[in-house]
Order: structure tokens, then C-alpha cells, then sequence
């Protein structure tokens, strides 16, 4: 009984030193996402680490994957597990989550590489500017990002139905360009090769638009913590190049293999932020040479 009590006692002890905001609970890997989750999540336990002296210690664990939008509702309700998510910004954002505005993939998920038929690459290496774009349509899905922007700076959209019948579909003529992710094109294009032949990756052009990816946590006061604790985390990460030589690591073979420095860069405008982004601190955005 004694031994009991004891074990009690210490088990209490613990949980009553731990403070809230301590804990970091996100939701596993989907390959739908489009995020290299694997780095974002390497980069918060990184960000945490920096902040052990100040903070102490922390817990990073899993929860069962969930869609964005379940995420971002369960985070604004605070329902548990989740702590935590990683979520490309827009204007709603800050109306439900604490977002840590600090880009965690440095905006590269913004700049996007064509996929296009083999025949029309001759028509594409005219293109210079948006005006020239003009004349393309684009190929996506109706609850994708991509379409309010490209809608907004004048571009043709045709909706699709899924995401692997677009290929299909652009393999048809039924649209010219399908823009992809710098970090998805290289796979999706090992895809088509297989499944829809006649398709390339176009290799003159690279949109942009800002996309930056903040991690978002609850609006209480534990959230709140969690936000503070992972901004810290991250200004220490950008001040001593932590961050950039993880983005570096990660990243530096798929700049080499889309030749992203000698690409004519095409600046789309993103109506979905809120004016809020730190958009001229070039110190935390990824820019080709």
C-alpha cells in the first residue's frame, strides 16, 4: 500500500508541474495534402528545441490523420487531441486558430510548375509574362487555393472531377496546363508518365504567388502559450540559419532538378490573405536566384 501511495503521489506530482501548452499533438501524414508534412514537423520539434531552456520540456506526439478543415474546426473548439496543425494561410484563418506567421516552408508552396502536353511545350516557350497566359486554360480542382487566384488575375479555370481524371483531361484537350506544387510536379509527372502518356513538365515558367504555410493553434489561453513557445522557436531558427539550412537540406535537390533558378518567374497576386503576412521580411521567404 505504501508503494501504491508512493506511486500515486509521483504520478500526481507530474501531472500537476506540467504547465498547459506543453503538449503538441498533430495529425498524422495524408498524401492529399500537398505538404511534406515530414519537414513541418521536423521543423516544430527543432523550434521547440530552441525554446527548452525558456520554456522546459515539451510532448510532440501523433494523432489519427483528419482532413484541414476537421483540424482547423477541432483546433477552434479545442477538442482533443489535437493541439496543433499546419495550414496554408488565408484570410479566415486568424477568425478561428492563432496562426505562428512565420512561413515553415519559407513560401515554397507557392511557386508552381506546369504540367502540360508534350506537343504544346513549343507554344509555352513563347510565354513571358501573365498577359501571355492569357490564352491557357488551367486545369484543377473547384476547392483548390489555386483557383481564386488564378480567377483573379484572369486566367481560364476548368474545374475537374477528380484529381487523377485531370490528367486525363489535359491529356484530352480538355485544358492546357495543370499547375502543380514545386514539391508534388516531379512525383505527379513519374505518375503520368506511367498511367497518361504524351504529358511534360514544362520547363520554362514558374508562377508564384505568396502561400505561406503557418502552424495554427487554439485561441485559448494554452494555445496562446503553444503560439508564443513555436514563434520564439522559429525567430531563434531563422536569427541563427537553422531554418534555411533545414529548408536547404530538404529542398535543394528538387531546385536542381526543376533548373528553378533559370525559370522565367510569372507573380501571380493572392486575394486570400488579409494584408498581415510579413511579406517584406525577405529574411523568411525562399526567392530563386
Amino acid at each position: 500500500m505504501i508503494r501504491l501511495g508512493l506511486l500515486v503521489f509521483f504520478l500526481w506530482a507530474g501531472c500537476a508541474a506540467a504547465e498547459p501548452g506543453d503538449d503538441f499533438i498533430y495529425a498524422a501524414d495524408r498524401a492529399e495534402t500537398g505538404l511534406d508534412n515530414g519537414y513541418v514537423w521536423r521543423v516544430l520539434r527543432d523550434a521547440l528545441d530552441h525554446t527548452r531552456a525558456a520554456y522546459g520540456d515539451y510532448r510532440l506526439e501523433t494523432a489519427p490523420p483528419m482532413p484541414d478543415r476537421r483540424q482547423i474546426r477541432a483546433l477552434a473548439r479545442g477538442e482533443p487531441p489535437l493541439t496543433v496543425g499546419a495550414f496554408t494561410a488565408d484570410s479566415n484563418l486568424e477568425q478561428e486558430v492563432t496562426p505562428v506567421r512565420i512561413p515553415v516552408e519559407r513560401g515554397l508552396l507557392g511557386y508552381r510548375v506546369l504540367l502540360v502536353r508534350e506537343a504544346d511545350l513549343g507554344h509555352f516557350a513563347q510565354v513571358s509574362s501573365l498577359a501571355d497566359l492569357l490564352a491557357f486554360r488551367f486545369g484543377l480542382m473547384p476547392v483548390w487555393g489555386d483557383g481564386p487566384v488564378m480567377r483573379a488575375a484572369g486566367l481560364q479555370v476548368v474545374p475537374g472531377e477528380s484529381h487523377e481524371g485531370l490528367f486525363r483531361m489535359l491529356a484530352a484537350g480538355r485544358f492546357d496546363a495543370f499547375s502543380r506544387g514545386v514539391t508534388e510536379i516531379l512525383a505527379e509527372y513519374d505518375y503520368a508518365a506511367r498511367e497518361v502518356p504524351g504529358l511534360a513538365v514544362e520547363p520554362h515558367l514558374l508562377l508564384h504567388y505568396p502561400l505561406p504555410i503557418y502552424f495554427c493553434f487554439s485561441r485559448d489561453a494554452a494555445g496562446h502559450r503553444r503560439a508564443e513557445r513555436v514563434a520564439a522557436g522559429l525567430h531563434a531558427m531563422v536569427a541563427d540559419g537553422s531554418l534555411k539550412k533545414m529548408f536547404d537540406a530538404e529542398y535543394a535537390e528538387i531546385e536542381v532538378r526543376l533548373d528553378l533558378d533559370h525559370r522565367q518567374v510569372i507573380e501571380l497576386a493572392n486575394p486570400l490573405l488579409d494584408g498581415r503576412d510579413p511579406l517584406n521580411e525577405p529574411g523568411l521567404w525562399y526567392r530563386p536566384h
